[in-house]
Order: structure tokens, then C-alpha cells, then sequence
């Protein structure tokens, strides 16, 4: 065997050894890569049924909130103005009462009438979100003496929500309005609804702003979002309420506030 034999055959075995840990390392790369994706995905699936159970919990919880919730409407106020009414009119010279009674009645049915909006509005359509939130600050209008303003431009492009987010963006202002009534002290409370500019992302951007008493958000912070305040003995999880509810739609959702300065939500819903 001369020389030249030997070094073709050296030349031979290095190639085949260099060709076998090609394969072995692209094979190694792929198994890695489908391992990584599987992991991702099992990871994802994993968070996916947590978030799920997280969401089950918190609707649980809710349904449990909002039970309380009218109970103690309709027993400490409802209830109580017709007790008093009751009272009025078992007087001697009820004649007198009866102005006081009718204001105490009239008070009691826009009490009820909320009640009842609230849980089911009978004029909310699953297509237009302009038209629900007017109806929806319209009726509000009639039971507090909070001026309610919208904004939404006649091109506002919504044709990308389905109805499941319509129904939950509706939710998430009615919410923020009520927190306006119950608990901010304003005067003005202003929706405005707008696509995006030309530095923004697309979507919808929807702003709830009050000129109330706002409060001290970084102090009060539970779970990301403000301290729940207790209504009648209940925990009131109303900020969590529509962090939850855009979560479950796929949109942002954010607080800004300081005692003396309002507060502002702000809700993102990115354009598929």
C-alpha cells in the first residue's frame, strides 16, 4: 500500500466521520426544536387551565358578590324608604305626607328600575356598541345626578368585535359608571370611544374619566388593581371585575388615579 492509498483512505474516513456528525447534529437540533415546542405548548396548556380555573373561581365569586350586592340594595334602601313610607302614611294626618310618600315611591321604582337594567337591559342589541352604551348612560342619567358624556366618532370601526366582546366591553363600562355613582362623588363622568391614531397600535381605545375624588390607587392595590371596598359585609372586586373581563377578551386594561384628581380607565382591544 503506497502513500497516496493510505491518504485517500484517511481522506475517505474523515469524510464519512465529518457526514455522520452533520446528521447527528442536525438530528440532535430537531429533536431539541420539537422538545422546546412541545414544552411551550404544554406550558402554554398548563396556564391556559389555570387561567381557566382562576376565571371559573372569580365568576363563582361574583355571582356570590352581585347576590349580595342587591340583597343589601333591596333591603337597606329599597326596603327601607317603603318602610318609611309605610310609616308616613299610618300617620293621623298621612294628607300631609303624601308629597314626601310619592317622592319616597317614585325613588324606590328608579331604584328597582336600575336593579333590573342592570342584571338584564332590555335594550341592548349584540352588534352596535355605540347604541348600547347611550342607552346605557341614559338610563343611569335618570337615577343620580352625574352628567354622563360619549364620544364616538360616526367612523369608529367596530366590525372587528363579535358579540361576546361587545357584551363584555358593555359590562366593563357599566361597572365603571356605577363605581362613578356609588363611590367617586362627580359631577361629570366622559366615555370616549376611538380607533387608533397613526402612532398607535390598531383597535378600539375606550376612556372613562370622572372629575370625582379618585383615591390613592398605588396604596390600595389587590392583586394589580385596586383595594375591594365592602358593600353591605360583601367584598366588591369591581376593578378585578374588569381586569378579568378583558382578559377574557383579549384586551388591556388599565387605572390611573389620585385623591382629589378622578380617574381614568383605559381599555385596549387590539384589531385581529
Amino acid at each position: 500500500m503506497n502513500l497516496t492509498q493510505t491518504v485517500e483512505e484517511l481522506e475517505d474516513i474523515i469524510r464519512n466521520y465529518i457526514t455522520y456528525f452533520i446528521v447527528f447534529d442536525i438530528l440532535f437540533f430537531a429533536v431539541l426544536f420539537v422538545s422546546v415546542l412541545l414544552l411551550i405548548r404544554f406550558l402554554k396548556s398548563k396556564k391556559s387551565l389555570k387561567d381557566s380555573n382562576e376565571y371559573l373561581l372569580f365568576t363563582i365569586k361574583g355571582q356570590e358578590e352581585e347576590r349580595a350586592r342587591i340583597a343589601w340594595e333591596l333591603h337597606d334602601t329599597i326596603a327601607q324608604d317603603l318602610r318609611y313610607c309605610r310609616t308616613l302614611l299610618e300617620k293621623k294626618n298621612c294628607a300631609e305626607n303624601i308629597p314626601e310618600a310619592v317622592q319616597l315611591l317614585g325613588k324606590s321604582l328608579s331604584d328597582v328600575r336600575l336593579i333590573s337594567y342592570n342584571l338584564s337591559p332590555a335594550d341592548i342589541t349584540k352588534k352596535d356598541l355605540r347604541a348600547n352604551l347611550v342607552n346605557l348612560c341614559a338610563s343611569m342619567a335618570q337615577t343620580c345626578d352625574v352628567k354622563f358624556r360619549i364620544s364616538m366618532p360616526d367612523d369608529t370601526d367596530t366590525s372587528f368585535l363579535n358579540e361576546n366582546d361587545i357584551l363584555n366591553l358593555y359590562r366593563i363600562v357599566q361597572e365603571s359608571l356605577t363605581n362613578v355613582i356609588k363611590h367617586a362623588n362627580a359631577g361629570e363622568a366622559v366615555i370616549l370611544i376611538r380607533n387608533s391614531s397613526e402612532n398607535e397600535e390598531k383597535g378600539l381605545y375606550i376612556f372613562i374619566s370622572d372629575d370625582g375624588c379618585g383615591f390613592d390607587y398605588d396604596a390600595e392595590q389587590y392583586e394589580g388593581f385596586s383595594s375591594y371596598k365592602r358593600i353591605g359585609g360583601a367584598k366588591h372586586f369591581g376593578l378585578i371585575g374588569m381586569k378579568k373581563r378583558c382578559q377574557l377578551i383579549g384586551a388591556e386594561f388599565s387605572v390611573s388615579s389620585a385623591p382629589g384628581e378622578g380617574t381614568q380607565i383605559s381599555i385596549f382591544k387590539r384589531m385581529n
